[in-house]
């Protein structure tokens, strides 16, 4: 029996009319019957909630003594005493279980609380900083290629390009250049008479602008 039949036996029975009244009392003896079938239908179901409550409260005292003996565990590595917790009847009290309730709201609560750090991206110097670590290093600051730049005439020289403010250029050299260690072997090697050709004859310029526009070679 719905809640639409209840509201319809209601109406009859409080009619002012007496034959509503008699219709419901023909139908007595059914509407007991029906009545009957539902209360035995709820006590069912009762009896049914009452079963899933109790296995509920089995799994979480079974959870709660496993959790207890695990504990004793770490706290006591050499074992526990004859008065564990473990051999105390019922396990644990109400008050305890409470205890750890409430223990586990508040870690779940700081964990709500809780914010990871933002993941800091890498900053656009450091992306040109990691771009550079594999490209060629010249001049005497060992830096990569940027801006104007000229090139050593020695042969063996070990930096080939240079930066023109390292050097103290302020416009491409005119003719042959060579760097202050190409310079000095240069000398070194030379007899006086080539040395005087060597540093006054200008006979050739490199200049490279930017490394993406010319690969030293």
């Amino acid at each position: 029996m719905n809640q639409h039949d209840l509201d319809k036996l209601h109406k009859q029975w409080f009619h002012p009319e007496q034959e509503k009244k008699d219709k419901v009392l023909r139908n007595e003896p059914v509407l007991i019957k029906r009545i009957q079938r539902d209360y035995d239908k709820l006590e069912d179901l009762a009896a049914e909630r009452i079963e899933l409550v109790e296995g509920a409260l089995q799994l979480v005292d079974r959870h709660l003594n496993r959790l207890g003996h695990d504990l004793e565990q770490v706290d006591e590595p050499g074992g526990g005493s004859s008065t564990s917790r473990s051999s105390m009847p019922g396990r644990y009290s109400r008050m305890h279980k409470k205890s750890i309730y409430a223990e586990d709201d508040d870690i779940l609560d700081d964990a709500a609380l809780y914010e990871p750090p933002p993941i800091k991206q890498p900053t656009r110097k450091r992306k040109e900083r990691d771009e550079n670590e594999n490209e060629p290093l010249y001049c005497y600051c060992r830096q990569v290629s940027y801006g104007e730049m000229v090139a050593c005439d020695g042969e063996h020289c070990p930096y080939e390009w240079f930066h023109m403010d390292c050097v103290g250029l302020d416009a491409p050299p005119k003719g042959a250049w060579y760097c202050d260690d190409c310079l000095a072997e240069l000398h070194r090697r030379s007899p006086p008479a080539a040395r005087k050709s060597s540093t006054s004859g200008h006979a050739h310029k490199k200049l490279k602008r930017k490394k993406d526009s010319l690969t030293p070679s």
